[in-house]
This record gives structure tokens, sequence and C-alpha cells, in this order.
């Protein structure tokens, strides 16, 4: 039986720049025996990631079933659109899969989207695991009203065995068992304390989402988390500057600043958080930095559309859920 938060949080209206308020589906949590569905919606991976990470979900006592097209190939693509929508309908709608890990991200979730109908995702809310271009799907469950889990893959879930810490995480909010994160302080940070509704994902896939029904960045209330990779000074400043101009940042209870991995220096900044922080400078909300979420190896599972408090001081920073 599904649960349903008792509060009701902020979410997106199909109006963009307008909130409406929704109460946020908990997937149900998965039970000895169920089956986790591993599919592809973006970029190619490794066979062998697949392969790998299927015997670590065997091993947490699940039954993996792959997606007729998880290691397709077309270019840099899992598929042709056609495919790789057949495999995620097929995950979201057959009853006897409980929850879904994708095997990549990088490019292509955005094309599915498209093809969807409006409230697609509520009418289907299953757990569905993973990062980078992934964002997309995270931003259209949560606006329609559904958490989803930002973490690590099927590459690290394989390679470790499914026995690491973050994998270990991860199995345990598929199991209805939330963790709490303590982080070291940061220079940059500024302190206090806020409750919200946790969102966020890449940086610029988020930002190429602006204006659409899938823009989470809208959302009033929220405790933003943010992180990137590859991308230049200048590219992350425009997106920043977007969220600044649009009035995002204004509306924002708290915010999250993750890994941005080999990220360009082409402006005059000595490193990516004092270029940030310039930006952010003035809000006067709790804001941290380096914290372990993005394309690095320490990226912790982090549940998007749950109600969190985050509590930033001088000794360091703690996320806590509040989901019951």
């Amino acid at each position: 039986m599904k649960r349903y938060l008792a509060a009701a949080i902020a979410a997106l209206s199909l109006v963009p720049g307008a909130v409406a308020q929704r109460a946020m589906v908990i997937p149900a949590s998965l039970q000895p025996g169920d089956s986790v569905a591993i599919i592809s919606p973006a970029s190619h991976p490794n066979p062998a990631d697949i392969y790998s990470a299927c015997v670590a979900i065997s091993n947490w006592g699940y039954v993996p079933v792959r997606g007729r097209y998880v290691t397709g190939k077309l270019g840099t693509f899992a598929g042709t659109i056609e495919e790789r929508l057949s495999d995620l309908r097929w995950a979201f709608e057959s009853p006897g899969i409980k929850a879904i890990i994708c095997g990549r991200g990088g490019y292509g979730c955005v094309q599915l989207l498209c093809e969807l109908p409006d409230g697609y995702f509520s009418r289907h809310p299953k757990w569905l695991a993973g990062y980078s271009d992934i964002s997309a799907l995270h931003a259209a469950l949560t606006t329609q009203g559904v958490m989803s889990i930002h973490s690590h893959m099927c590459g690290p879930i394989g390679h470790n065995g499914g026995s690491d810490s973050l994998s270990l995480m991860l199995r345990s909010i598929l199991e209805g068992r939330y963790p709490g994160y303590s982080v070291a302080p940061h220079k940059l940070n500024h302190c206090g304390t806020a409750t919200g509704t946790l969102i966020g994902g890449n940086l610029a896939v988020l930002n190429d989402l602006a204006g659409s029904r899938y823009d989470i960045t809208m959302t009033d209330g929220a405790i933003l988390f943010l992180e990137d990779v590859n991308e230049s000074h200048e590219a992350l400043s425009r997106a920043l500057y977007r969220l600044k101009c649009a009035g995002v940042l204004g509306r924002l209870r708290g915010i999250i600043f993750g890994q941005f991995t080999h990220a360009r220096h082409n402006l005059h900044y000595s490193s990516t958080e004092e270029m940030i922080a310039e930006i952010v400078r003035g809000y006067d909300i709790p804001v941290c930095y380096n914290f372990p979420v993005g394309h690095v190896d320490n990226n912790v599972p982090l549940i998007e559309g749950a109600p969190v408090t985050l509590t930033v001081t001088p000794k360091g920073v703690t996320l806590s859920y509040h989901i019951r």
C-alpha cells in the first residue's frame, strides 16, 4: 500500500512560476523477492556494469529484471527514443516491477519526457534511482508528487558488489529506512537552520528544463542541492544567475552545493566555491559547500521531494529526513 506524507508540500502546477499544494507520495518499500528493473533511459552503458549490478541486486535479495534495450546502442544513446521510452514505460507500468535503477546518465532523458502525458508518474509511483541526466526524470517525478532517489547507478553498485556504504544507503532507502548525513564545515558556508522540500540535481540539466512543466526550481519553500561536471565557470555562472534573475534563489529556504567535478576555470575566480559564494551572497539562508553529492565516488543518495532539515553551523553540516 502506498504511503502518503501527511503534510502537503509545494509542487509546481503546469503553469511556470505558479505553485500548487501537493502531498508527496512515498513509493512502496521493497520486500524480499521483489523485482527491480534495470533500464538505460539516456546514454549507452557498459554491459559489464549492468551484469555486475544485477549480481549485486540479487545478493540484496531482489530479482533484477533487465529492460529489453538496457544495453542498446545508437551513437551515444542506449537505443532510439522509442526503444528507451518503451523500457521506461514497461518499468513504470508493469505491476510486478517494484523499483527502477538506471544504468547510466549521459544525455537523453528529456527526449522521453516530451513523449509522456501529463501526470504520467503520479499514476505509476515507484522508486527511481540515478543521477546526472536522470535529474530530468527526478524533476518530472517531483513535480508530479512522487519522491525519487538521486544516487549512483549500476557501475558503482556492481563494482563494489552492492556491499559498500553508499550502495547500502541506497538499499536502506528502498527498504524504507532513511539515513541522515553529517559533513565537515567549509569556510564559505553560511550558517543557519531550515526545513523544506529537498529538490535538485545536475545544474545544467535542471537549467535546460527552465520554463517547462518540469521546472522544479520554481517550487516555493525548497532546499535546493546542485552539482555538475565538465562545465566552465562561465557556464556555471550563467546558470546560477538565471536562477537569481528568475527569483529562484530568493524563494529558497536553503542551498546545498555539491561537487562541481572537472570545472574549467575560465574566469578570474580561484575556486568554483568562491565564484558561487559571490552569486549567492546576501541571502539569509543556510548555504553549504562541498557536500558529497555529484560526479564523484562519494555520491550519497538523496531523496528528492522529501521533507528535510538542513543545519549549517561552524562545526559542520547535517541533513536529516522527516519521512513517516
